[in-house]
């Protein structure tokens, strides 16, 4: 048998309070609290306290059980997920549009075998605001906690039976290897940063250390109180002071690892802890946290989905009461119910249930969702075509580098690079937004022209060199050698144009103007909150669809960017062209271009069809014939 456990710790459940609550927070608004993903932190943190705080204390009484505690976390986890599932299932059947589905199945798949990190970093590219739409995307980090639960309990076991000694140094060890591995993929993959488990370990390492020194002594009464400020002081910093933007996890991850660390261990001995961490609204939400996050966003993406892409005020609000209703109600009935089941008598029976009951789930599902579809929903054939578009076209790997092709040495210059003496030549620079004009510029060239694609995700084609690997290294390229070497009539330089520093971009207009006689900057084209064929599928009969950007799009904040990027663009030689006003003015903003398909394929990347809509109106401003 395990040990009793150790005294309730209110605390902690203040901590789990403050980890959903962020959360919550921040998918509803990220403007409210830029940070509030660093709750899943905060969880990580608390989970390698307590498991492997457990497993040792049972390892020292020769009381541990490895099937008991794998049964244990089934019962406590599983129950309450696989009722998420099932209703998200149910809901995503009648909401979802068919690509929409054959996703969904494929990631139900995945978080009922606890791999589904890894199925969203293969999803995490350059199209991935189509993943703010996922509605199993948070069980992510549940995956990375059930990788955690089914390999470290070896591990301490190991360490317990051979290296029992030297505990303390291979968990630094370990975790050490773990952050090092965090803060390279950081900057050389990204996506693969924060989904992975291996770069996520070393937070619950540094819980799970926490736990064994606590074991062997008391902290100190007069540091409690300064010890849990100061780690509370962390977490708001890293709360607010963090956003989307910024590199994580790494090292900017110790921030609130290290703030976290601090309550978990001069939590005991804090009078702030207990004025700050424990009440009885606290310890509900605390019970019900992992409840509260599995709820939490199928309704919001639900919500959004079927009601409304942009929320009010009071939509939030009640989204963020219905997130917790739910999850207390989830707790209470589900949670609850089995987490004080009887496993005295352990078998391998819960496993083997679990194993079925998932088997047969995505079995039904798939049945239901491929052989008896929801048809109930009329939509317009070519913008259904398009929510699974091609994006082929962009020619991913070779003369475009996501974060899956990370370093310039996947650049196929061979065949990305076709300038030949005699022509005239056209060089293809920038982002994404560059890459989804390719296809329709390439099918407008003509006999004595060559167009060159030189793209990137996420790059902008601004110097200095900056950003992820693959982007500083392919504009370093550019600048330094191909526009040198190659001499390119016209350079259409295209982004995802935000807030561009002047100085560095007119810098980098003057050193291409340097190699070539003209240079054209493409502006930044209409996006919206969702997918534009999803919104135009959602369409009553009686709207108009050029009126989707007042609810379904962001009109003022590109017309801002679009004029000041215009004003950038004052050298001789250099034309700004807004492709904006070729798609929106004062009466609306064109979605469909006159043979019916969506100008968008995605919530912002123009479609073949869009970008040759737009090209066909500014040709004139960009070839030379």
């Amino acid at each position: 048998m395990s040990l009793p456990h150790e005294p309730y710790r209110f605390d902690i459940q203040g901590l789990r309070a403050i980890a959903v609550l962020s959360v919550v927070i921040f998918h509803i608004n990220p403007m409210l609290l830029p940070g509030g993903y660093i709750g899943v932190d905060i969880f990580f943190l608390i989970s390698g306290y307590l498991i492997m705080g457990f497993i040792w204390r049972d390892l020292k009484h020769n009381s541990f059980n490895l099937l008991r505690f794998y049964t244990k976390r089934i019962y406590r986890l599983f129950p309450a997920l696989f009722a998420m599932v099932i209703v998200s299932t149910i809901a995503a059947y009648y909401i979802l549009l068919p690509n929409e589905s054959e996703i969904y199945l494929k990631s139900m798949l995945s978080i009922l075998f606890y791999f589904s990190n890894f199925y969203f970093y293969t999803e995490a590219d350059y199209f991935n605001d189509a993943m703010a739409f996922y509605p199993l995307l948070h069980t992510w980090s549940l995956s990375v906690e059930e990788q955690f639960y089914m390999l470290f309990p070896l591990i301490l076991i190991w360490i317990y039976t051979k290296q029992k000694k030297f505990i303390f140094m291979w968990l630094v060890w370990i975790a050490l290897l773990s952050l090092v591995l965090s803060q390279w993929y950081v900057h050389a993959d990204a996506s693969f940063a924060f989904f992975a488990s291996p770069t996520r370990f070393f937070q619950f390492i540094m819980g799970g250390i926490i736990a064994i020194v606590l074991q062997r002594s008391n902290p100190s009464k007069n540091l409690g109180d300064i010890g849990v400020i100061s780690g509370l002081v962390l977490i708001v910093i890293s709360l607010y002071t963090y956003s989307e933007k910024t590199l994580f996890p790494g090292l900017n991850a110790l921030l609130p690892s290290v703030g976290t660390g601090l309550v978990l261990y001069f939590g005991v001995q804090s009078y702030y802890s207990k004025f700050v961490l424990e009440n009885k609204v606290v310890d509900m939400i605390g019970n019900a946290s992992y409840s509260i996050y599995l709820w939490h966003w199928p309704l919001i993406v639900f919500y959004k989905l079927k009601v409304s892409p942009n929320l009010s005020v009071n939509e939030q609000g009640l989204l963020f009461l219905l997130s917790i209703f739910l999850g207390i109600l989830s707790w209470y009935f589900i949670e609850n119910k089995f987490r004080k089941k009887d496993i005295s008598n352990v078998n391998l029976k819960p496993i083997g249930k679990v194993l079925l009951i998932s088997v047969v789930t995505m079995l039904f599902s798939f049945v239901i969702f491929k052989v008896y579809p929801y048809e109930n929903l009329r939509y317009l054939k070519k913008a259904n075509e398009y929510l699974k578009y091609d994006a082929s076209k962009f020619r991913a790997g070779s003369c475009f580098l996501t974060s899956k092709f990370n370093d310039v040495k996947f650049y196929d210059e061979s065949l990305c690079v076709t300038h030949v003496k005699g022509k005239k030549n056209y060089l293809l620079f920038g982002d994404s937004h560059a890459a989804h004009y390719y296809s329709a510029l390439e099918e407008l060239m003509q006999d004595d022209e060559t167009l060159t694609q030189v793209t990137s995700s996420g790059c902008s084609p601004i110097l200095p060199y900056s950003g992820a690997k693959r982007c500083a290294g392919l504009n370093k390229w550019a600048y330094e050698e191909l526009i040198q070497e190659k001499y390119f009539d016209t350079i259409i330089l295209s982004g995802n144009w935000r807030l561009e520093n002047k100085k560095n971009f007119q810098y980098s207009l003057e050193q291409l103007l340097k190699h070539t006689d003209k240079v054209v900057v493409l502006g930044a084209s209409m996006e919206y909150k969702q997918s534009l064929p999803r919104l135009l599928l959602n369409l009553k009969n009686t709207e108009d669809s050029t009126q989707i950007y007042k609810y379904g799009g962001s009109y003022p904040t590109f017309l801002k960017i679009d004029k000041m990027i215009k004003s950038y663009v004052t050298m001789d030689n250099a034309i700004y062209i807004s492709t904006l006003d070729k798609l929106c003015s004062n009466k609306g903003c064109t979605t469909i271009t006159p043979n019916g398909v969506p100008i968008n394929f995605d919530n912002g990347h123009l479609s073949h069809d869009g970008a040759m809509y737009i090209l066909k109106q500014i040709e004139q401003d960009i070839f030379d014939r």
